[in-house]
Order: C-alpha cells, then structure tokens, then sequence
C-alpha cells in the first residue's frame, strides 16, 4: 500500500511544495486519523476497531504526539448575535 499511497498523494499534487521526505506517509495520515477520532471524543474502544488494531495500546500509540506542544484546545460555543 504505502507505493500507491506515495504515487496517489504525488498525481494529487497536494504537497507539491513540499521536498519528497517532508510529504505525510499513509502511516502518518492514519496516525493523525486516529489522534482526530481522539480529539472529538471516541472511544479508544472505537478508534480500536475502526484501524483494526488487536489491543489499545496499539491505538494509543498511534494517537500519541500530535498535539502541538503548549498548546490548549478548548471548546467555544459558536454564539454569535447578529
């Protein structure tokens, strides 16, 4: 998978301005995958079956470093009166 996931991403042309060592692998995008399911608040449980992953260990190691560091997320109610 990772070669046509390489030649799909390149006939995109979405990173074209990237190097071709900084362009996302298919293991990154499924690691940010998972760390976004994290972020809206599904269960690991969830995350878990959907990668196919066989404990969650696996799942939270995929999930693991992609927040910014120093950086807080809060939620806002968008509530704007106009």
């Amino acid at each position: 998978m990772p070669k046509s996931f390489r030649k799909a991403r390149d006939a995109a042309k979405a990173y074209e301005h990237l190097e071709f060592e900084e362009r996302p692998t298919s293991h990154e995008i499924r690691a940010l995958g998972a760390w976004l399911y994290e972020q809206q608040k599904f269960s690991t449980e969830y995350v878990q079956l959907l990668m196919g992953h066989a404990t969650a260990e696996m799942t939270e190691r995929y999930q693991d470093g992609h927040a910014p560091k120093g950086i807080q997320y809060v939620e806002a109610k968008a509530d704007l009166a106009i």
